[in-house]
């Protein structure tokens, strides 16, 4: 192997240890990605879930006023 081969594979081994690295970054945001998409999924869930609220019917004028509001129906 001459020098100008072996500057070669020094090149290639040093741009792979350079690519291995990127990708142990590139996993770890993926993980993150995971994680923040789980716990905002799991907010949405939560927010969208059917509460139990008093029937329009049976509201006082402010707290009809408010559930107005909050459906900007008002």
């Amino acid at each position: 192997m001459n020098s100008r081969e072996r500057a070669e594979v020094a090149k290639l081994r040093a741009e792979n240890e350079r690519l291995k690295e990127k990708v142990v970054q590139a996993e770890a945001a993926q993980q993150i990605l995971g994680k923040a998409f789980e716990l905002l999924q799991g907010i949405t869930e939560r927010s969208t879930e059917d509460t139990t609220e008093i029937p329009p019917a049976l509201m006082s004028a402010s707290e009809y006023a408010q559930w107005l509001e909050r459906r900007k129906l008002s």
